[in-house]
This record gives structure tokens, sequence and C-alpha cells, in this order.
């Protein structure tokens, strides 16, 4: 899955002017002033969903200061908030940053974790295990959470960050295409990327070539990478140099060789036979296009997980910390039916009862035509049609049982050597060896 970070919503109108501003974390967890606790939450930039959960948070806990410090300070958006672009180089530095924080203890006591080297910081005991906290915890209900993916987010026994919402990674593909073509697709199991090749084998051998699928090779790299992830850095010992991960980038290049698959990018054709499509909201669900269907992303490795997920917002609590139960106390207000509802809150909710409303409310808007939407009111699907996708998407969320993560430094180093493998300057030897050894050595700091 392409990871999140190249573009992350800006909804905010903090100050500054999109500079990194050096190390705002510090050592200010924790703090009591006037007689109030602290606690920092540390984030690459802030939103607006957290900063009004803050505000809510301290209307009801006065004792309580909730101060979100952003690494990267956000532009100033105006009215109706902005997207604005980070590139890897500002995530890399932030990653940086935060982790040497925290390793060396200091760093904030609650901090989002989607970008940061999670195995890691669990290996050093850097995290709380919030399954304690849960079970000590009588006035949180977790089976109000949906439990599958509250156990895939785990790593080993142990749950060291809790998302707050959720996005599907799957393919949207025209079903009467295929159909044409005499090609069967079952969208309700896990294919491979070499059964998708030969799929685009035959669209192309048919003359469709230009109906296939627009997508950067670097997007199937970390796809293939994550797919493998505890294969090739598992318990922090690298194995790229090895035939495992040289089969994957060979595959990968034989695609666009071939002119199976082409590095552009095509945000509005809808003529292709698949398109990536992140399921980010109820809503989205039910703006995709008459006569496409669902289908499951492919994979690496084929295995039947179901449909990858990947956290909008995932907090850990910092082990050294000394509010921890402050911090504990936020996360739960996080999780409740009020933040969870929040039209704010980017991605599908956590709450399994709040997100079933929302699918309900935009099925709804669908039905009687009141869904706001910038697509032709003609292309939208039938009340039927959206509420047999509603079903099939509900489905896929309850059987899914992987996270996709990974640490974003790898993927960078992965990145950066096989462009030249790609461009034809490298071999593969060359280029595994190559990241294996730059893994090594930050694995090894």
């Amino acid at each position: 899955m392409m990871l999140s970070i190249v573009l992350i919503l800006s909804a905010c109108s903090g100050a500054g002017e999109g500079e990194f501003k050096g190390d705002p974390i510090g050592d200010s967890k924790g703090e009591a002033k006037g007689g109030k606790t602290t606690v920092v939450v540390s984030v690459m930039m802030k939103d607006r969903f957290l900063e009004t959960a803050a505000r809510e948070f301290e209307n009801k806990h006065p004792d309580i200061h909730i101060d979100i410090k952003e690494y990267k300070a956000s532009a100033d958006s105006g009215e109706g908030g902005m997207m604005e672009a980070i590139s890897l180089a500002d995530v890399e530095k932030y990653v940086q940053s935060v982790t040497t924080q925290v390793i060396s203890g200091k760093g904030a006591d609650l901090i989002l974790m989607n970008e940061l080297p999670q195995d890691k910081f669990v290996a050093k005991k850097l995290l709380v295990n919030l399954n304690d906290l849960l079970s000590k915890d009588g006035s949180f209900d977790r089976n109000a959470l949906y439990a599958n993916i509250l156990e895939a987010s785990q790593d080993g026994a142990g749950l060291y960050a809790i998302p707050l919402s959720f996005s599907l990674s799957l393919f949207q593909g025209d079903a009467e295409l295929l159909k044409k073509a005499n090609i069967s697709v079952d969208k309700n199991e896990s294919w491979t990327w070499s059964q998708f090749k030969d799929v685009a084998k035959k669209l192309k051998q048919q003359g469709d070539s230009e109906k296939l699928i627009n997508l950067a090779p670097t997007q199937l790299l970390f796809d293939f990478i994550e797919d493998h992830y505890a294969e090739l850095v598992g318990q922090g010992k690298p194995n790229f140099d090895s035939d495992l991960f040289r089969n994957m980038m060979k595959e990968i290049k034989s695609m666009y060789d071939e002119g199976l698959l082409s590095d552009g990018l095509s945000f509005g054709d809808f003529n292709a036979a698949f398109q990536i499509a992140n399921i980010f909201s109820p809503q989205q669900v039910m703006m995709i296009p008459k006569g496409l269907e669902f289908y499951q992303k492919p994979s690496a490795s084929g295995k039947k997980n179901g449909a990858p997920f990947k956290s909008s917002y995932s907090l850990g609590i910092n082990s050294k910390s000394d509010v921890q139960s402050e911090a504990w106390e936020f996360i739960k207000f996080l999780l409740s039916d009020d933040m969870q509802a929040s039209p704010e809150l980017f991605g599908i909710p956590m709450n399994r009862g709040v997100a079933e409303k929302k699918f309900g409310e935009a099925l709804q808007k669908i039905e009687n035509g009141t869904l706001e939407t910038m697509a032709p009111k003609d292309t939208l699907p039938d009340g039927g049609t959206a509420k047999k996708r509603m079903t099939e998407i509900e489905k896929l969320i309850s059987e899914v049982n992987v996270r996709v993560s990974s640490d974003m430094k790898v993927l960078t180093i992965a990145r950066e050597e096989f462009d030249s493998y790609m461009s034809g300057q490298k071999s593969a030897e060359e280029v595994s060896k190559l990241i294996q050894n730059r893994v090594k050595t930050y694995l090894n700091e």
C-alpha cells in the first residue's frame, strides 16, 4: 500500500510557513502548571480532529491540559482547510527526531505512531502495553471496537498502539469490461501480482493495454516489502540479500518492461480495468461509479488474509511518561461515541457502532439523492447497488486480520536503491546487497 505519508491531510490553521520547528517536544512531558497536569501529544502535523478533541476533553477534565506538539508547522490554511504535500525527506527527519528523543528517555507522553518504527519501539520497551490498561479499566467497553482490527494491531501478544480509525486498500474493477474480455477474477478471493500479470497479458493481447492500471513502481515495491516484512526485516535481521527479495524486484520490473503497467498518474481515468481504491469513509464506498466492483488488491504472497488495513491514527503511550493514566483517559475519549462520530475524524471509525451508523447514513443519502459529491449524479449507483456495496465492505472489514505497517526508513532505503535497478544501471544482485548493508547498519544504530 502506498504510504499515507506522501500526502497528509492538514485541515488546521496552525502558525508557521510549513517549516520544521526543530525540537518542540523535548522534556515537556508530564508537567504540572497552574494545578493542571499536562499530557504532551507528538504528531507530524496537527489536524482539526485532534485539536477539537483536545478542547472538548479539557472542558470535561479541567485538571488536564492536552498539549499537541507538531514537528512540522502547518501552513495557514484559511477557510476550509487544505491539502499539503509532505515529502519522504520530511518524514525521515521526523522519524529520526522522535525516535532519538524517545530512546533517550525524552519525548511526548502520547505518540502518533503511524510513520514511526513501531517494531523498534516495542523491542526497546518504549511503549506501554495497552492491553494492561484495557483489562484493568472497567469503564471502557472493549467490545465497542472492531475486535479483529484491535487484535491485528497487536505486536505479538501486546497492544502497543491503538488505532482510532483505519482505511482499507482495495481494487475497483470494471466487471463488464472483464466479462467482455472473457476474463474471470473472483472478487471475494485473494490473488497475487503474478495472477494480475496474467490478466494484464490477456487484456493486452486483446488490444486493451491502455485499460489496465497506472501504478508507480515504488508503490508496488512498498506493497511487496510490506507483504513480506516479517521475512525481510523480522526481529531486526535484514534479509534483502536473498532470492525472495530479488525475485520481487524482477517481477515488478517485468510488468513495466512488458508494458503491462504504466508508471504514471491518471486520476480521472475511469475506463481502466483496475484502479487502486483506498477506502477512507463510508461515503466514499457509495461514490464509486456505476459499473465498477470492489476486488481485493493483489498481494505478493497471495495469502488469504482478507483486505489489508492501515491505521489512520494510531496512538501509543510513552513507557517513560509520568502521566500514563491521564494519557489513557484521552485515548478513551478519542474512542468515545461522540468523538468517533466527528466529521473531522479521517478514516473509518474504530468504534463499530459509529461506523455502522455512518454506513447507514451514507446509504440513506444515496437512496434519497442528498449525498453531497462533486461526481455527476448519473454516475452514482442506485440504492440497491449502494446497499450491496455497503454489505460487501462491512463483510471485508469483519474479515480483516492484517495490518499494513513497516519502518519508513527501511522503505526509503529500498526505494533509493531500487530506482537504479529499474533504470537498468545496476543488477538485482547489486541492489539487493546495497539495501541489505544499509538496512543492517540502520537497524544496528
